[in-house]
């Protein structure tokens, strides 16, 4: 258990009306919140289930960032006082009174101080740290404020606040420029003359969000802009964690925290589980995030959960490998005007196909809107043969398949095909993948059996966490749509996956090595195979099946 807050009349874990404007304890739900509680990063948020106890541990954190601030000795009070203003910012009026305010009032009754509940409404009260009159004791001034986004700019909303922290409660209902902005506002308050602020944070709180949310990128993956990064380490240290992600155990996992907090312990979540649809289950009991899916996944199978779960990630098809010398790479290309490839290994005595990079001319902005930029078949393997050359020189390939229809046009008298052209630019023959009249049950099936099996407790497809666009058409991009069949019938899938340019052509391409592989590998596959790369003073060979003399051989 961390230090008590202050001295008071009781403990907080049990709300009742204060007395005495005195605090103690906020005792935390379970370990991971505590860890959250007592982050110094500046960017700190916990993830849990709906009842995890996240917006207590947040109450919490807010006085504690409060008791980080210099104590400054008041003449009129006679007494060293700490000062703190926090802003708690919300998607909605309706949700911030609904949820956060009534938890607050919990803690801090609106006759604690000063309370207005106009927009924005405020909180201003003193709470006493440690006993009068004996050795640090102090005041806590905390003026807190209330604020809802709504219909508004978050630059309106924030414009003029002079702030220590900043909460983001149900931080995935808030726009990402709410971080951005933000770092503006905190640590601005206490001023100088008050000893000026020693900590400032930005925390936040959420339920696992849909995949395409800028918290997974931004908070759980870290992708943060670098100037950002440096600007912030100039300004508050480079010891001092930037950005601090905590996940607490699913509401049925073991160590799910909060439970002697809920009615029914664990029967909170029983009851949940049981009434929930999977995709709802997931994220607010399993917690866990959701993939945003308009339709049912083709492959359900997949497990995508290494962002942050160490345990899950062992489980899981996603996690980070190193590749293994010796063994050559392994290419799947799917053709078109966006076209894309995989690049593999098959680890022989797992029988584990292990995918480590993608190449697709596909671009996806922070909207989740998607561009993609065409690109003829030789231009497209030269990318890819400079991919290799620069980041994979040390290996060789061992074979290339690509897509049945990528060979259309060869029996033509120019004997052109996007299968040529590919290969004319990247420097290593492609074949022709032999799934029959390139069905697409057969070469689902190559990958679905990779899912489902493990050998020995290992499962037989790992995807690097790199290969986020692969990733991304397993969870939510490559899907069976809904088919309307009649209004008594509510629809039906159809039986071909969805198009979605980029995110469909790298599966294909999996989907086409997959296959090649599930019917053996020749034994140049497996071995050494002809130099490909420019890398270490080796050439290009072009081990085309085409002579200019004779056509096909």
């Amino acid at each position: 258990m961390r230090p008590p807050i202050g001295v008071g009349v009781r403990d907080l874990s049990a709300p009742a009306p204060l007395t005495g404007g005195k605090v103690s304890l906020m005792n935390p739900v379970g370990p991971v919140a505590a860890a959250f509680g007592a982050s110094k990063a500046f960017l700190p948020f916990i993830m849990g289930p709906v009842g995890g106890g996240k917006t207590t541990e947040c109450i919490a954190k807010g006085v504690r960032v409060g008791l980080e601030q210099p104590a400054v000795f008041d003449p009129v009070r006679g007494v060293p006082v700490k000062k703190c203003r926090g802003a708690i910012v919300r998607d909605t009026y309706p949700n911030l009174d609904r949820t956060v305010i009534k938890s607050w009032h919990q803690w801090f009754p609106k006759e604690m101080g000063s309370w207005s509940g106009d927009a924005p409404r405020r909180h201003s009260f003193t709470i006493e740290i440690g006993v009068r009159g004996t050795p640090g004791f102090c005041l806590l001034d905390m003026e807190v404020i209330f604020v809802a986004i709504g219909d508004h700019a978050v630059e309106d909303v924030l414009r003029g606040l002079e702030l220590t922290w900043l909460w983001l409660n149900e931080a995935d209902l808030l726009p990402r420029a709410i971080v951005e902005i933000g770092v503006g506002r905190v640590g601005r308050y206490p001023g100088a003359k008050d000893g000026g602020c020693a900590m400032a944070q930005i925390f936040g709180d959420f339920n696992a969000p849909e995949d395409d949310n800028w918290i997974v990128s931004t908070i759980i993956e870290k992708k943060i802009d670098p100037d950002l990064v440096e600007a912030l380490r100039i300004e508050f240290g480079e010891n001092r964690p930037l950005i601090e992600f905590f996940r607490q155990p699913g509401g049925l996992e073991d160590g799910a925290e909060n439970l002697h907090n809920l009615p029914g312990g664990k029967a909170y979540y029983l009851k949940q589980a049981a009434l929930l649809p999977d995709d709802k289950k997931r994220r607010f009991v399993d917690n866990r995030i959701g993939p945003v899916r308009h339709g049912t996944p083709v492959y359900p199978e997949f497990v995508d959960d290494f962002l942050y779960d160490d345990q899950a990630a062992k489980e899981g098809h996603v996690r980070p490998f190193d590749l293994r010398p010796g063994l050559p790479i392994l290419i799947g290309a799917d053709q078109g005007i966006c076209p894309g490839v995989v690049m593999a290994q098959l680890w022989p005595e797992y029988d584990q196909l292990v995918v480590f990079d993608e190449m697709a001319r596909i671009f996806e902005d922070d909207k989740g809107h998607i561009e993609v930029s065409q690109m003829g078949g030789e231009a497209f393997g030269r990318s890819v043969a400079a991919r290799l050359a620069t980041r994979y020189a040390d290996w060789s390939v061992g074979l290339v398949t690509a897509d049945p229809a990528a060979a259309q046009g060869e029996d033509a008298i120019e004997h052109r095909s996007w299968r040529r052209e590919f290969q004319d630019g990247l420097g290593v023959r492609v074949r022709k993948c032999g799934v029959p009249g390139n069905a697409v049950g057969p070469r689902t099936k190559a990958v679905r059996d990779r899912l489902g099996a493990r050998v020995p407790g290992r499962p037989r497809l790992l995807v690097h966490p790199r290969c986020t666009i692969t990733r991304k058409a397993f969870n939510s991009k490559y899907v069976f749509q809904r088919v309307a069949m009649g209004a008594a019938e509510g629809g039906r899938f159809g039986s071909k996956p969805v198009k979605v340019q980029g995110y469909s052509d790298v599966m294909n391409a999996l989907e086409y090595l997959a296959w090649d592989v599930a019917k053996g590998l020749a034994p140049s596959a497996l071995g050494a195979a002809a130099p490909r790369g420019a890398a270490g003073g080796r050439t290009i060979t072009n081990e085309s099946d085409y002579s200019m003399f004779g056509g096909l051989r």
